[in-house]
């Protein structure tokens, strides 16, 4: 799967039809062909993505009615919606920033291996 990177990114709020636009990974405008990528689901929105004629690389992304994908996506932050796919999707990208920003100090050197471990802190409830 190829690496996704938003380098620019638009969003036309209007009320009848709102548009979410994303050049991905390239600064420029680039030649391209649309394929709608989500016509199977019962997601309130559509999504195409962009292709390069040549590359076969994603370019772009356009949302229409990103408003719902946005007001759905608020809807399963608010309720802790911990099984829904977006919620989780954006937790592990989460932890992922974080496991990469502080690599040097998950990875051990050879005088901290021998020392314990600390625990973990308890959960507090309620």
């Amino acid at each position: 799967m190829e690496t996704i990177k938003i380098t620019h990114i638009e969003y036309d709020n209007d009320p009848d039809f709102d548009e979410l636009f994303m050049r991905i990974n390239t600064n420029e405008p680039q030649p391209s062909y649309a394929v709608p990528v989500n016509d199977d689901t019962d997601e309130h929105y559509d999504v195409y993505l962009d292709v390069h004629p040549e590359t076969h690389q994603v370019v772009s992304a356009f949302i229409f009615y990103a408003r719902n994908m946005f007001d759905d996506l608020a809807r399963a932050f608010a309720n802790k919606d911990l099984n829904h796919p977006d919620v989780r999707f954006f937790l592990e990208k989460k932890l992922e920033l974080y496991a990469e920003r502080h690599a040097a100090e998950i990875v051990e050197s050879d005088s901290t291996k021998t020392a314990a471990a600390k625990p973990a802190p308890a959960l507090q409830t309620g």
